[in-house]
C-alpha cells in the first residue's frame, strides 16, 4: 500500500513539477526548452517532483489512517490509489502558481507570450474541473461503471502538462524603428526630478491636513499634484526604469531587483515563478542571482533622448545606472555608497570621475550620523543595547546615511555641472515604510507593544517630514524657466495578515510595510508653467516620461505608452507649446555606452520585500 500511495503522490508531483517548468518558460521568452531542458530538470523538475512527492504521499497516507486503514471503493486506476485526489491538489497548485503569475508579471511578459499564459491557465483550470467533476459523479453515484471516469483522470492531467508547452509560442521578431536625425536644441524648460518612494495619496493627504509636511502643501497650493498608479512587478528597478522611458518592463527589460542563473546553465533567466519558494531553491545552491545592472534596459532613457538633442543631464542614484553611462553630463549610480571604500570600484560608480574626491568628501557614513537628528526620529536611549540594532540597520544604514550622502553628492554634482535635467531618488522613506510602518499604524497589526509604538512611531512621520523639507529647499531655489517635479513611484500599506503568518512560519522578512498590491504612487509639479492648484486626471508612471519630455520641448514618442500631463500645464504654457511627436527615440543617433565598472561580486543593494 505505501510503495503504490507513494507512486500515486510522484505521479501527481510530476504534474506539479511539469507545469511549473512550462510556467519558467512563459515568464522567459528567450529560453528555448531545448537548450535548457537538463538544467530546468536537475534545477526545477526534480526538486519540486521530490518536495511533492514527499508531501502528497504525506497527505494520502493521513487521509488513509482518518478512514481506519481502508478504502470505501476500489481506485479508479488499480495500482494508483488517491491519484485523482492527489492531482486535483497538484493542479490546484498550478492553476493558482499560473493565474498569480499572469497577475504578478502581466506588464513583464510580451503580448503574445500573456495570451499563451492566459490560455494555459485556462488549460490547467480546466482540467481541475474535469478532476473536480470526477470526483463529485464518485461521491453521487457510487456503483456507476468507471472507465470513462478513469480516462478523464488520466487525460485530464497530461493535458494540463501538454497545452502549456504547446501554447507557449515563438518569440516575435521586433520591427526596426524609423531612423532619427537629431539637431542641438535650447530646452523650454529645465526639469528637476526628485524621487522618493512610498509616498501614496493618503500619506500626502494626511500629512498636509496635520499640518506635518509644509512644504508639500505649498507646493500642491501653487503647483499641480495627485495620484499615480503604479505597476506590477511592484519594485523600484522595473517602475522607475518605466518612469524614465515610458515602456512598460516587457519592453526596456528591466523586470525585477536580479537576474537569475540555475545550476547547469550559462543562461540568464529574467523571472522565477512567484509564489514557487525560489528562495528555498537559492538557499541549497541550485540557483543564484545576480543584481540587474544598466546592460539589462533595452530601451533609451530620457537622458539618452536629452544628450540625443545636446540637451545636458544630471543623474543621482537612479535605479539601474549601474555601470554608469557615458552621458552628456554626470551619472552617479546607486552603487557609490557601497562601493566609496574602495577607490576603484569607487571611481567605476561616477562618470565623469573628475569630482569622484569631492563627492566622496560629502558622503555620510553610518556611524556619522547625527545623535542629535537620530533623537527626532527615535526615543532615547539611542545606544542602550541590542534592541537598538535592527532599528538602527534600518533607520541609520539603509535610509539616513544614503539618503544624506546622495543629497549633498547631488548638490556638489549639479552645482558643477548646472544640467538643464537633473533627477534624483531618495530610498529611504521606502526602506522605513517596510520596516516601522507597524509601530506607526499598530492598530492595522494587533500586536504592538505601547512602549514600541511609543518609541518607534514617530519614525515614519518624522521621514516623511524631512523628505518634505529637503523638496521644500529646492522649491524655494528654483530659479526662473525651472519646473520640480517629485515623484513616488508606489505607496506603501500594511502586509495583510495571510503573509505575515507564512513569514513567521517560514523565516521571511517580517517586514510591516509593502506595497506588492501595487497602491497608487504621487506625483506634484511646481514651477514655471506649472497650473496652479492643478489635480492630475488618470495619471499612471508611464505618463511621466512623455510629460518631462513636453516639458523640456522634445517631441514625444508614439511607441511611448503613456500621455502628457498637459492638465498641469498653465493656458499660456500650453498655447505656446503644443504637443508634438516622433515614431520613436530607439534609432537615436547615439548608442549608450557604458562607462566602465565589474559586474562581478556586487554588494547587494537594500532590495526590499514588496
Amino acid at each position: 500500500m505505501f510503495r503504490r500511495t507513494l507512486g500515486s503522490a510522484a505521479a501527481a508531483a510530476a504534474i506539479l513539477a511539469a507545469d511549473l517548468v512550462a510556467l519558467t518558460l512563459f515568464l522567459n521568452p528567450g529560453i528555448r526548452l531545448r537548450g535548457e531542458a537538463l538544467a530546468l530538470l536537475v534545477s526545477f523538475f526534480l526538486p519540486y517532483l521530490v518536495v511533492g512527492t514527499a508531501g502528497l504521499a504525506l497527505l494520502a497516507l493521513l487521509f488513509h489512517a482518518l478512514l481506519g486503514g481502508s478504502r470505501p471503493s476500489p481506485p479508479l486506476l488499480s495500482g494508483l490509489p488517491f491519484f485523482p485526489g492527489l492531482a486535483f491538489l497538484a493542479l490546484s497548485a498550478a492553476a493558482a502558481l499560473y493565474w498569480m503569475n499572469l497577475l504578478s508579471y502581466r506588464h513583464s511578459i510580451p503580448v503574445e507570450f500573456l495570451r499563451g499564459l492566459f490560455a494555459s491557465g485556462l488549460a490547467v483550470s480546466a482540467a481541475l474541473l474535469v478532476l473536480l467533476a470526477v470526483g463529485v459523479d464518485l461521491f453521487l453515484f457510487p456503483r456507476r461503471g468507471r472507465g470513462f471516469s478513469a480516462a478523464l483522470v488520466v487525460l485530464a492531467p497530461s493535458a494540463a502538462v501538454i497545452l502549456p508547452l504547446a501554447l507557449r509560442p515563438l518569440p516575435a521578431a521586433e520591427a526596426r524603428p524609423l531612423p532619427l536625425a537629431t539637431e542641438t536644441i535650447t530646452p523650454t524648460r529645465r526639469v528637476l526630478l526628485v524621487g522618493v518612494d512610498g509616498l501614496g495619496p493618503d500619506v500626502v493627504a494626511s500629512g498636509v491636513t496635520k499640518g506635518n509636511l509644509p512644504a508639500f502643501a505649498r507646493i500642491l497650493k501653487r503647483g499641480a499634484g495627485g495620484p499615480l498608479a503604479t505597476l506590477r512587478p511592484t519594485e523600484g528597478p522595473p517602475v522607475w526604469t518605466t518612469i524614465l522611458t515610458g515602456r512598460l518592463p516587457r519592453d526596456h527589460g528591466v523586470k525585477s531587483f536580479a537576474t537569475y542563473r540555475v545550476l547547469g546553465s550559462t543562461t540568464t533567466y529574467e523571472l522565477l515563478p512567484k509564489g514557487a519558494l525560489v528562495r528555498l531553491l537559492e538557499r541549497v545552491g541550485l540557483v543564484s542571482t545576480r543584481p540587474v545592472t544598466s546592460t539589462a534596459r533595452k530601451r533609451r532613457a530620457l537622458w539618452n533622448a536629452l544628450n540625443a538633442f545636446g540637451i545636458p543631464t544630471g543623474i543621482v542614484r537612479i535605479w539601474g545606472t549601474y555601470p554608469p553611462e557615458r552621458v552628456q553630463g554626470f551619472m552617479l549610480s546607486p552603487y557609490f555608497h557601497l562601493l566609496r571604500d574602495d577607490p576603484v570600484r569607487a571611481a567605476d560608480t561616477l562618470y565623469p570621475r573628475d569630482l569622484i574626491a569631492e563627492v566622496k568628501s560629502r558622503s555620510v557614513p553610518a556611524g556619522d550620523v547625527d545623535e542629535a537628528l537620530l533623537s527626532e526620529f527615535v526615543e532615547p536611549p539611542l545606544r542602550s543595547g541590542g534592541d537598538d540594532l535592527p532599528w538602527r540597520r534600518d533607520l541609520v544604514e539603509r535610509a539616513l546615511a544614503p539618503d544624506l550622502t546622495y543629497r549633498r553628492a547631488g548638490s556638489v554634482l549639479r552645482a558643477a555641472y548646472d544640467p538643464p535635467f537633473f533627477a534624483t531618488y531618495f530610498y529611504g522613506l521606502d526602506v522605513v515604510g517596510h520596516a516601522f510602518l507597524r509601530y506607526a499604524h499598530p492598530e492595522s497589526f494587533g500586536d504592538v507593544r505601547a512602549q514600541e509604538t511609543r518609541r518607534y512611531g514617530r519614525v515614519l512621520d518624522r521621514y516623511q517630514a524631512l523628505l518634505s523639507q529637503w523638496v521644500g529647499e529646492t522649491e524655494k531655489q528654483l530659479r526662473p524657466g525651472e519646473i520640480l517635479v517629485v515623484v513616488s513611484g508606489y505607496g506603501m500599506e500594511p502586509v495583510p495578515l495571510w503573509r505575515r503568518l507564512l513569514d513567521g512560519a517560514t523565516g521571511g522578512s517580517g517586514m510591516s510595510g509593502t506595497h506588492a498590491g501595487a497602491p497608487d504612487g504621487f506625483l506634484m509639479a511646481v514651477g514655471d508653467g506649472v497650473r496652479p492648484g492643478a489635480v492630475l486626471g488618470s495619471a499612471s508612471v508611464l505618463d511621466v516620461a512623455p510629460t518631462l519630455l513636453y516639458l523640456i520641448g522634445l517631441p514625444v514618442a508614439r511607441d511611448m505608452e503613456g500621455r502628457v500631463l498637459t492638465e498641469i500645464v498653465d493656458e499660456d504654457f500650453a498655447q505656446a507649446h503644443p504637443v508634438t511627436f516622433i515614431p520613436s527615440y530607439e534609432s537615436l543617433a547615439i548608442t549608450p555606452i557604458t562607462a566602465g565598472g565589474s559586474l562581478d561580486d556586487l554588494p547587494p543593494l537594500p532590495e526590499e520585500s514588496p
